[in-house]
């Protein structure tokens, strides 16, 4: 049975909210920034302020030089978590197995569920309406075999059309298709890998795709068989529900830079607390640290350590991020931002003494777990900010 899934997105959802609240705004352009430091880059933008010549990702001060009448907002992720809370609850009514991809944006897969709800392309029909009748937000949905299709199909409509891949079709789908509407480059990393297919002339899907693949691999190295298979439109990735994430991670951004390492590690260990937080509520245990770095200059540093025996708690994993945060910043430079990510999840299972009798460690670590158990009640009632380490 082929796969049937289904991706349902707001566009520019925090533009769209703004555009809701004062609909003043609908009729200028305008772009989501931090307001606080001069050198903000743009995060989301209006249709108004594409057709002006702005882009994602271009500073705030060029941005207002190319369109003086930009109207720029500062982000508001409160209200976003409010947005997708809601569009979860029409979501889930339709999908057994949900994805949230990025804020405003959820894939859905509903093989299996035509007998109840029709065709995969009716379900997002439906969805559209109940989200515009609902919350008066219109939205883009794209249908497809796999998440790869389904995802580049709602990037390329415009609010409240609907793009229906059939199976069988995906090769011929993403073959015109420019390099960059590939979702798996748009992230940093993969930034030399948009410059190589820029340098070697290949500028559509169909042109990487009629490539052979050891000639890929000369160029690319390990990234030519993903490369390959997303240009053909392959994609076996699973639409995997919260409790499933194969990784859980949590990006902070300073702004302005920061570079007083007491500071830079307090908020590191604040984003181990909330990752630590969710593990526990999902009963899972971390088998890998990952912290990731980058500078003022766009240059990035990544350092990872396995953990043995894999741990959900604080009190275990505060140590190893502050060695991996004294290991990535080797340079006296200020931090643009963070990634902190755990892998390696695994079920939560501990194994308790056969005897009472227990060192000082022990149980110094019993009294640990039982604060961050304290803690997780506090903030689950009073909100995040109710109580924090007095460090972080």
């Amino acid at each position: 049975m082929d796969r049937q899934i289904v991706c349902f997105a707001i566009s520019a959802v925090e533009v769209a909210l703004a555009q809701l609240h004062d609909p003043r705004l609908r009729t200028r352009p305008v772009a989501i920034a931090p307001l606080n430091t001069a050198r903000a880059l743009i995060r989301e933008i209006s249709s108004d302020a594409a057709q002006a010549g702005l882009a994602v990702g271009m500073s705030v001060d060029l941005a207002r030089r190319v369109c003086p009448s930009l109207h720029v907002l500062a982000p508001n992720p409160t209200l976003v978590r409010t947005v997708d809370e809601s569009l979860l609850r029409v979501v889930a009514r339709y999908a057994p197995v949900w994805e949230l991809s990025q804020p405003g944006s959820f894939l859905m897969d509903v093989t299996g569920t035509g007998k109840l709800f029709g065709p995969a392309y009716d379900v997002a029909a439906k969805v559209q309406q109940e989200v515009l009748d609902q919350y008066r937000l219109d939205g883009v949905a794209g249908v497809g075999s796999n998440k790869l299709i389904a995802q580049t199909a709602a990037t390329l409509i415009a609010p409240s059309e609907l793009y229906d891949v059939r199976p069988g079709s995906e090769e011929v789908f993403m073959s015109p298709l420019p390099v960059g509407t590939l979702p798996g480059l748009q992230r940093p990393c993969m930034c030399k890998v948009v410059h190589l297919l820029d340098d070697l002339n290949l500028c559509a899907l169909g042109d990487v795709a009629g490539s052979p693949l050891d000639a890929l691999e000369v160029a690319f190295g390990d990234y030519a068989g993903s490369l390959s298979r997303w240009a053909r439109g392959i994609d076996s990735v699973p639409v995997l529900p919260p409790t499933v994430q194969p990784t859980l991670e949590e990006t902070v951004l300073f702004e302005p830079d920061e570079i007083d390492d007491p500071v830079l590690i307090g908020r590191t260990l604040g984003a181990l607390q909330r990752l630590c937080r969710i593990l526990r509520n999902q009963r899972r245990v971390c088998g890998r640290l990952t912290l990731s770095i980058r500078y003022s200059d766009q240059i990035e540093v990544t350092k990872h350590e396995w953990i043995q025996p894999e741990t959900c708690w604080e009190c275990d994993l505060s140590p190893i991020v502050v060695s991996l945060f004294h290991k990535c910043m080797r340079r006296r430079i200020r931090l643009r931002a963070f990634t902190l990510s755990m892998s390696g999840l695994t079920g939560y299972a501990e194994q308790g003494l056969l005897f009472e009798e227990r060192t000082s460690d022990h149980r110094k670590r019993e009294r640990a777990q039982k604060l961050a158990v304290a803690l997780d009640t506090l903030k689950a009632r009073f909100g995040e900010h109710a109580i924090r380490y007095g460090r972080s």
